[in-house]
């Protein structure tokens, strides 16, 4: 998505709304089914004339006529289908762009299992209210109005055979909604949670075995899971009310037409057309109790998700003056490192750092350290309010587009997963135009001997780094960090993983590094020029 685009997801998101189905790219699709639920409430109409007609004039070139208006028919409907399924995909395809970009750079990531339930099962609940119930309301309603005008031209009592199962239905799907979203919510917080403790225990595997307590963590996931069976089975009480009245109501219709023609004497060919119009009817507001179903379910969705998207507009990059320090500002120059990192909760205040090339600082603090130097690999210490933040060469780091950050800081932190894909490309993952031969000649100097891999570079790395183990994959993550000299390299007990081989070769080549070598850790022949902790707040 392009910055404008995310701007108005943000704007709508945090007014409680997900983005206007109505934009570039799904307009046309939105005008074809508008324009198609019209044509085939025509259609029904001109079908349920020429099939009254045959009730008292019946010719063969009618029959055929009226079969080939059944089969014209029939391809709308699946036009419509196929219509609805690429507009669905196009907003889904919105949202979940969105949904992952929030998850990438929020401060505070939720876990694995709610990520994946939200870009699953809310994404779901998102696509099907699109694709089943907008669109079957962008079609259903103008034959339902075309249905409507042809009974009447009929026979004018024969609309009340419509009109008034229609009012009883809608009354009825009213009655049922609010009970039908109270037990979507309640759902989607269970599979949330039974998706969370499914993705933590899983990761947690080695532990929960070495301890013997597979039969536990089973017990505890089915207690969970039969929580939320529990939610669904309540909730389908109100989606089989919801369906049943629906498919119920609308039989009264047929019973209304039989007693108002036999009421009024109508001729066969009236009662034949107004039942063809009230069968097709019928169908459409039968879907009407879907419709109400899974629009419950999209509001609970939205309320989950609008939050979350209208995070995204403010992740993005600046512009203009706030992207850098004014002019003559301490920490203005090339090169120049400037770190003004803003309190936080753990009763700590780092003072602000200024550093050249060359300096090599040893970052102390434990757990605040840790959290500062990941905050300022990725995100540049952007949720910081200003005047705190971190600059380099006087740019924001938080607020410049990623590229042009990525190009001022590298950073290999302990702990980190590589992405998904060949190791030519992880090596390169920071600066895709680098080189690789020099990512690979610095990928050996660390300890990953590329040729001895069974495809060499183009081997895929799966699950988070599979198949390196630990020291390759600190060496592969600092050789990436390192490429092209950025101005800012972060390193956060990434020394203590490397082989003893490698992390001399690295003490060595930190030890001259041309730019700000921020650290914790030891590596040898790699001395600090001075040390940067966290003072305590009074």
């Amino acid at each position: 998505m392009d910055r404008d685009a995310d701007i108005r997801m943000g704007e709508r998101a945090r007014r409680g709304k997900l983005p206007a189905l109505w934009a570039a790219g799904r307009r046309a699709a939105l005008a074809w089914l508008l324009g198609l639920g019209l044509a085939m409430g025509a259609l029904t109409m001109l079908l349920a004339w020429l099939t009254g007609r045959l009730t008292s004039a019946f010719t063969v070139a009618g029959l055929w006529t009226v079969l080939g208006l059944a089969l014209a028919f029939g391809l709308g409907k699946l036009a419509e289908r196929v219509l609805a399924e690429k507009l669905g995909q196009h907003y889904v395809a919105q949202l979940r762009g969105g949904l992952l970009k929030q998850s990438l750079t929020a401060d505070r990531a939720p876990g694995l299992g709610i990520t994946v339930a939200r870009s699953t099962n809310d994404l779901s609940s998102v696509r099907n209210w699109v694709i089943q119930g907008v669109v079957p309301l962008m079609a259903g309603i103008p034959l339902l109005l075309f249905a409507l005008a042809g009974l009447y031209l009929s026979a004018p009592p024969l609309a009340l055979a419509l009109l008034i199962p229609l009012v009883l239905e809608l009354l009825l799907l009213g009655a049922l909604a609010p009970g039908a979203y109270g037990a979507a919510r309640v759902l989607r917080r269970r599979r949330g949670a039974l998706a969370s403790r499914i993705a933590e225990t899983l990761g947690a595997a080695t532990a929960v075995r070495a301890a013997g307590g597979v039969e536990r963590e089973v017990g505890r996931l089915q207690d969970t899971a039969a929580g939320m069976a529990a939610a669904a089975v309540h909730r389908a009480r109100f989606a089989g009310a919801l369906r049943a009245s629906a498919l119920a109501v609308p039989l009264m219709g047929s019973v209304l037409l039989v007693g108002v023609a036999s009421s009024a004497a109508l001729p066969a060919s009236a009662v034949t057309s107004g039942l063809l119009l009230l069968g097709i009817s019928s169908a459409v507001l039968g879907e009407f109790g879907r419709m109400v179903e899974y629009r419950q379910n999209y509001k609970a969705a939205r309320r989950i998700l609008a939050p979350l998207l209208a995070q995204v507009s403010g992740s993005g990059p600046g512009t203009g003056e706030a992207t850098r320090l004014p002019a003559g500002a301490v920490g203005n120059a090339p090169d120049v490192v400037r770190l003004q990192p803003a309190p936080g909760q753990d009763a700590k205040r780092w003072p602000t750092l200024l550093a050249g090339p060359g300096e090599r600082i040893a970052v102390g603090g434990g757990r605040s350290a840790q959290q500062l130097l990941h905050r300022l690999a990725t995100t540049g210490l952007a949720s910081d309010p200003p005047p705190h933040g971190a600059w380099v060469g006087g740019r924001n780091l938080g607020l410049i587009p990623e590229r042009s950050r990525r190009r001022l800081l590298g950073a290999a932190l302990s702990g980190m997963a590589l992405e998904r894909g060949p190791i030519a490309r992880a090596l390169r993952y920071r600066r895709p135009q680098g080189s690789l031969d020099e990512a690979l000649r610095l990928a050996q100097l660390f300890g990953l001997e590329v040729d001895e891999l069974p495809e060499a570079e183009a081997t895929m790395l799966r699950r988070g780094g599979e198949p390196l183990d630990d020291a390759q994959r600190a060496g592969l993550l600092l050789a990436r960090a390192l490429l092209e000299e950025p101005a800012l390299l972060v390193l956060d007990g990434l020394p203590g993983a490397l082989a003893p081989s490698a992390a001399r070769e690295a003490g060595r080549l930190l030890a001259g590094y041309p730019g700000v070598v921020l650290y914790r850790g030891t590596l040898p022949g790699l001395h600090p020029t001075r040390r940067w902790e966290p003072q305590e707040r009074n």
